[in-house]
């Protein structure tokens, strides 16, 4: 989420070094006014400052509108809001209700196909003050499809929730399926404001909100202030971070890794390595869906070609490269290109769990590159995907934390390396009990352990303690569904209790049999458990 502040009639530069890593500015054009020079005062330190500009104007015709957006740097960011404020009505020199839709309609189709479509977001800018005390008005809703929808949020009596000032933007969110952002925020002084001004930016980055701007001005001008510190840090705290790998294709990589990454042995063949299943674009990567907001170009088309893509960019790279397998179950092959003709069968079929991919990539016989596209834009590919399999997927679901395993889960289950997920549930929690008699009555050495009971020796199995990472996840998601009674916490403190377990000593024998960073994790998510 992008924070920042409305300069309320300072100096733009002087705001700027105010306020450190400043992500949006909003400006307002009042009625009458021209809109400000790119290269003026007021935006022309933004643009040098990489900041998004957030511009909400009043009268201004399309055409000067349309001009001015011709000048935009490449690479800006642009909100931009017609008809500011506009539910107050035509006393207060607003349109009438008709005029307002049809204005609104007319900017998003002037903008419809253009070049920079990408960095220019479209949405009204409303007082929640006013839908509260017209609550159920709906006349001023937009007609039209648009990125965002924008408030001015101010708490006029004390400092109340955000559960209760969010209401309206909240519910007005979820019925449009439009995000929305706070275009001036304020409250005036007091012994609470420092503590209110978190909450409100917590819960709106919660929300997936797009931005949150400080109302600079009057009453509630920060600018010399003990609560500026506090607008400070939350800015630096709020500074986008670099295009990262989100946990649910991290969860989608891991599941296919754990099935098609073993020994090699009569069941299974040719092994899928962890580099060749990737996520975010190496450093030289510019555009696409391997990229996320600070690596998408100017008219990316993994941006501007779907509202889908547009309203959830985010720091996410939303693609999944999958490189060459081949197993062999029941006297069955299954490789990459196998597994990409079943793959773009489901999405053309349109099954749920392929609703949020965008794009499929690949080679059915591994010389022919093709193209399956949700959109119907493009039909081809590099020579590149003769090898890996290229799956994107539409930035709103990466954003909103959508699981993407169960496809991936119901390819291994028909071709027979899961049997069931009732099956697999019952083997996770085998291979579970198992892994305890092997590490926690296992002396010294890994490689050597008895069972519990003191009957005879065995080997533990290093291949249920380089699934331990996974099964772990596993456990814990069947917990979390209710869809297994899984004893693993119990079972850990019997273990504790009775005295066998020597915590530096367990992770110095996970070491032994995984690669550093996966030993890490599996020795945290134990001492976790432990201490627990």
């Amino acid at each position: 989420m992008l924070v920042g502040w409305c300069p309320g009639g300072r100096p733009v530069d002087a705001m700027l070094k105010t306020y450190e890593r400043t992500g949006v500015a909003r400006i307002f054009v009042s009625a009458g006014k021209p809109m400000p020079a790119w290269d003026g005062p007021v935006l022309g330190p933004l643009v040098a400052a990489g900041v998004a500009v957030h511009l909400s104007y009043k009268t201004n015709p399309l055409s000067e509108v349309l001009a001015w957006v011709a000048r935009k740097p490449a690479g800006v960011l642009l909100f931009l809001s017609e008809d500011h404020e506009p539910e107050q009505g035509p006393d207060a020199g607003d349109p009438t209700l008709e005029e307002y839709h049809a204005s609104q309609a007319a900017l998003v189709a002037a903008f419809d196909g253009h070049p920079m479509r990408d960095e220019i977001w479209l949405g009204p800018v409303f007082t929640r003050y006013w839908w509260q005390k017209v609550a159920g008005d709906r006349r001023w809703w937009p007609r039209v499809l648009v990125d965002f929808i924008a408030w001015d949020v101010y708490s006029d009596v004390g400092y109340r929730t955000p559960g209760d000032l969010l209401t309206i933007p909240r519910a007005v969110a979820a019925e449009t399926g439009v995000p929305y952002l706070i275009a001036e925020l304020g409250a005036k002084p007091g012994a609470g404001r420092a503590a209110w001004m978190r909450a409100m930016v917590d819960a709106a980055a919660d929300d997936g909100a797009l931005t949150v701007c400080w109302f600079h001005k009057d009453g509630w001008d920060l600018t010399g202030s003990p609560d500026q510190q506090t607008w400070q840090t939350i800015i630096r705290e709020e500074t986008p971070v670099a295009t990262t790998a989100p946990q649910t294709l991290l969860d989608a990589r891991q599941l296919l890794l754990t099935y098609l990454n073993v020994d090699k042995d009569a069941v299974r063949g040719q092994d899928l390595e962890p580099a060749e299943v990737g996520i975010v674009g190496d450093p030289n990567h510019k555009g696409g869906y391997h990229c996320g907001s600070d690596r998408v170009v100017s008219n990316d088309y993994s941006v501007v070609e779907s509202s889908r893509d547009r309203t959830g960019l985010d720091r996410w790279a939303c693609a999944l490269d999958v490189g060459e397998f081949a197993v062999s179950v029941a006297g069955k092959r299954h490789d990459l290109p196998s597994f990409s003709i079943w793959l773009v069968a489901q999405c053309k079929a349109g099954t749920a769990d392929t609703r949020d991919i965008r794009e499929v990539i690949y080679s059915p016989d591994g010389t022919t590159v093709k193209r399956w596209d949700r959109l119907g834009k493009r039909t081809s590919g590099d020579e590149t995907h003769r090898w890996h399999t290229h799956i994107s997927f539409h930035r709103d679901a990466i954003k909103a934390g959508r699981d993407q395993t169960p496809l991936f889960r119901r390819y291994l289950t028909t071709i027979g390396l899961i049997e069931s997920e009732d099956d697999m549930s019952a083997k996770a929690e085998e291979q579970i009990n198992n892994l305890y008699s092997a590490v926690f009555y296992g002396g010294s050495s890994m490689g050597r352990s008895v069972d519990p009971d003191g009957s005879g020796g065995r080997s533990a199995s290093n291949a249920i303690v380089a699934k331990l990472d996974y099964l772990l996840q596993q456990v814990d998601t069947l917990t979390a569904q209710g869809q297994a009674e899984v004893k693993r916490d119990a079972d850990l403190r019997a273990l504790v209790e009775r005295g066998g377990i020597d915590p530096a000593a367990l992770a110095q024998q996970i070491a032994e049999h995984l690669p550093a960073d996966d030993a890490k994790r599996v020795v945290d998510e134990l001492a976790a458990r432990l201490a627990s």
